[in-house]
């Protein structure tokens, strides 16, 4: 793996660690809690294909994107 890829993918699970955290926070859930609420409903998989775009908005912004997603997949609401 290029030096390139080895810094993004660092870069992605750190940014990814720090949003399920977040999210974990922002609901009370621990964060095995939050990951787990938010692969339920679908919402990692949102973040993970949407990455390049929403790493550039504010982390609050990214949070309630997650809402929506994991609302529009059955999750309950925040």
């Amino acid at each position: 793996m290029a030096t390139e890829e080895k810094r993004e993918a660092k870069n992605r699970i750190a940014y990814t660690v720090m949003i399920v955290r977040d999210f974990g926070e922002a609901h009370h859930l621990t964060p095995r809690q939050a990951h787990s609420y938010l692969r339920r409903h679908k919402a990692m998989d949102y973040l993970d294909e949407f990455y390049d775009v929403e790493h550039t908005l504010s982390p609050s912004d990214t949070l309630e994107s997650l809402d929506i997603i994991s609302k529009r997949n059955g999750g309950h609401a925040a």
